[in-house]
């Protein structure tokens, strides 16, 4: 029984040295995103237990030679791991690209966009309010990786962890759903785009912190994981990310880091009407201007209708999406509060992976074409200069679709 016990300890100790050695295989989970031209580059995460910069290997599909990039470590909020990130740039538009964490043992790939839409279209899954349970999240990421969508937006309300660190196992569980769930068949990995919610911040909202400084140290405070973890939309949590010419995405923030009055929406003037000539611009944020379940009047609801809907109509924004609610929704065009066929279609209402909601009587509330109490997100495809949607249940039924066609009988 000596003998086994001290052979087991050897054994042991030479495992734990290799380890040491030639660090983890496998990392815990992994996150694409976009801080600059998709059509030209990626930005790559992986987190790790260890430090040190570890090597990416990566290839154009079809290659046979691998390309090896080293990582930047960053902290991990509230962790022992690391953030391992590597910014790739100079790929060409339109091309798929292999990656590997292990050395080539499991490869994956993901796709750059195209520099125009001329002769093809772009599909987004876009949605919101995507984990009050692990399953719900999975089981909405499956539909959406089914429809090999070019990449997700998520417009708040990721993990609940509420910026807490005794939340910690929230954010492990959500990356790790994203790294198994929100990747296609062939092993593609679809880029994420993500705006801030009131359950990324400690207390919701920045004036629940008496002393609130619009700087990055106080927002980093406040919302640790949201800047520490998700390289866009960065400081300070609103931004502007470009496809070409053809889409703008406006990442906005609705009162959970940034005041909505001055600062920002002085931004989202300037940036609107300096992309007038872009086909597509489309706001993402998560406090809706048209709720389909909590009260029009709410504070922050006025302020999106007051502040944004004016700056939306002035430079021809044509569709935005809302969040938060937790049910799916969409309106009748508005313009100036009314209901006017030039107007802007606001799509949402938050509910990936989360418990639906009641909704307001869609017949007597003026600005609701649709409503439903349903986890859901929607399919946005882009051609040309048109676009079209269908929003679909986690089921994987069609709800919605726009403009309104009859529904193909379920398979």
């Amino acid at each position: 029984m000596k003998t086994i016990l001290i052979r087991l300890t050897i054994l042991l100790a030479v495992f734990a040295f290799h380890a040491e050695l030639f660090g983890q295989d496998k990392p815990y989970a992994f996150y694409l995103t976009w801080t600059e031209d998709p059509t030209t580059t990626i930005d790559i995460d992986w987190h790790l237990d260890g430090k040190d910069p570890v090597q990416l290997n990566i290839r154009r599909m079809g290659n046979q030679d691998w390309r090896t990039l080293e990582s930047k470590s960053l902290p991990y909020p509230f962790s022992e791991r690391w953030v391992h990130r590597v910014a790739v740039r100079g790929l060409q538009p339109n091309t798929t690209y292999e990656i590997s964490f292990d050395g080539g043992g499991t490869v994956y790939n993901f796709r750059t966009m195209p520099t125009n839409l001329n002769t093809g279209s772009l599909k987004i899954a876009i949605g919101g309010d995507t984990m009050h349970r692990k399953e719900w999240f999975e089981k909405t990421n499956k539909v959406v990786a089914s429809y090999d969508p070019d990449f997700v937006i998520i417009g708040g309300d990721m993990a609940y962890e509420n910026g807490i660190a005794d939340n910690i196992q929230r954010i492990y569980d959500w990356f790790d759903a994203y790294s198994t769930t929100l990747v296609t068949e062939e092993n593609r990995i679809l880029p994420c785009i993500v705006a801030i919610g009131n359950h990324e911040v400690v207390e919701g909202y920045h004036s629940n912190h008496p002393g609130y400084e619009p700087t990055n140290d106080f927002r980093r405070r406040i919302a640790p994981y949201f800047y520490g973890l998700f390289g866009f939309p960065g400081q300070p949590g609103y931004n502007i990310l470009d496809f070409g010419k053809y889409l703008s995405l406006v990442i906005l923030d609705t009162e959970h880091s940034n005041p909505i009055q001055g600062t920002q929406t002085e931004w989202l003037e300037k940036t609107l009407n300096e992309r007038q000539d872009f086909l597509h611009r489309i706001p993402i944020y998560h406090v809706p201007g048209y709720p389909s379940v909590r009260k029009y009047d709410d504070r922050v609801q006025t302020l999106v209708r007051e502040e944004w809907t004016p700056i939306f109509e002035k430079y021809g924004v044509r569709l935005a999406f809302e969040n938060h609610d937790h049910a799916y929704k969409r309106t009748y065009p508005i313009k100036e509060i009314e209901l006017d066929q030039s107007g802007i279609i606001y799509v949402g209402d938050g509910s990936w992976g989360v418990g639906p909601r009641e909704v307001h009587e869609v017949e007597e509330t003026w600005y609701l074409k649709k409503a439903q109490s349903v986890k859901a997100f929607t399919l946005l495809t882009l051609e040309g200069n048109h676009f079209s949607f269908v929003s679909i249940d986690d089921e994987g039924n069609i709800i919605d679709s726009f403009p309104e066609a009859p529904f193909a009988p379920l398979q």
